[in-house]
């Protein structure tokens, strides 16, 4: 029972140490720091990949650069017709 009790002050006074310890603290902190960098380069990475396949479709597919004109600025081919639907509540 003694022996317990000694091991659970023994553990109690190590972490208390490594909680009170300034340098601790900041070293949690800098990994959370450098887990949020490292989420954010690899959301930049997957972002530019998608814009590269942007890119080169719209340099070598005519039909995709047709598409994004038609999607982004509403623009509709002559002799087009164009169909608007009404949602009501």
């Amino acid at each position: 029972m003694k022996r317990i009790k000694i091991r659970y002050i023994i553990l109690l006074v190590f972490l208390l140490i490594l909680i009170f310890n300034e340098g601790n603290r900041t070293l949690v902190r800098r990994c959370f720091e450098i887990n949020k960098l490292n989420r954010s380069i690899k959301y930049a990475q997957y972002q530019n990949e998608l814009l590269k396949k942007r890119i080169y479709y719209l340099e070598n597919e005519p039909s995709y650069l047709e598409r994004m004109v038609r999607s982004e600025l509403n623009v509709a081919a002559p002799d087009e017709i164009e169909y608007r639907f009404s949602v009501n509540d």
